[in-house]
């Protein structure tokens, strides 16, 4: 069927379908009708926003162009969209549209994410010192947290007011939902640092900006471990 549809109906075996053979090709072209339509309902169920901001034509041309590339048409359409973000690019959009495109996908690979039981702080309550600094964490599967154009911020800023001025976004599901929050570029790196199981220790010794001083501040990676905790950012490897 998907060499029939993507070479010609001369790929179909001949006893497959019964009826004449210009009703299968009716019929083929239905089927593949459905299948394109499906695809482009898929991109514009995975960037609403980006749709919204671009505006409906300019994103379905953006879109048919996007699905004859070689290898598009091959994804399931939950991971039809990679690379969107590098094709909206090519075509011209702003670096703000595409980074939008962008944190849509993320988002819903966040949302695909595999679950992990996110660690809570109650969980770390009454530990002894040195093994709780021993704990080693482990970034949650569906946890990320970068900086995005400024369009974007202001965008989801809209829903979410601590976002708009945020030095970086953070999102995870530690649950159910996909939560969006606000991050600091600390918060960020020390995720970042997390890919591999990294101990609380490690995580507080992380370098950051130092005190007037010259001192290390590790009380600002303290609170932006605990922000991370709190936004269900790690599990316990």
């Amino acid at each position: 069927m998907m060499q029939a549809l993507d070479l010609g109906p001369d790929h179909l075996p001949d006893d497959l379908f019964a009826g004449p053979h210009e009703r299968v090709l009716v019929g083929m072209k239905v089927h593949a009708n459905t299948i394109s339509h499906a695809r482009l309902v898929a991109l514009e169920e995975t960037f609403p926003r980006t749709r919204d901001v671009i505006g409906h034509e300019p994103f379905n041309q953006h879109s048919r162009l996007f699905l004859q590339q070689p290898g598009v048409t091959g994804q399931a359409l939950s991971g039809i969209g990679a690379g969107f973000d590098h094709f909206l690019m090519a075509m011209g959009e702003s670096p703000g549209v595409a980074d939008l495109a962008l944190f849509e996908w993320l988002w819903l690979q966040a949302f695909h994410a595999a679950d992990a039981v996110p660690l809570e702080l109650a969980a770390l309550a009454g530990q002894d010192p040195d093994d709780l600094l021993a704990l080693n964490l482990l970034r949650h599967p569906s946890a990320l947290a970068k900086p995005f154009e400024r369009q974007v911020h202001e965008l989801i800023g809209e829903n979410i007011p601590e976002v708009k001025d945020a030095a970086a976004i953070l999102l995870t599901r530690p649950q159910d939902a996909v939560l969006v929050s606000a991050a600091s570029m600390l918060m960020a790196q020390l995720l970042a640092a997390a890919g591999s199981a990294t101990s609380i220790g490690n995580l507080l010794a992380f370098p950051c900006e130092p005190d007037p001083d010259g001192t290390p501040d590790t009380d600002a990676n303290m609170q932006g471990l605990v922000a991370l905790i709190n936004a269900g950012a790690f599990v316990a490897a």
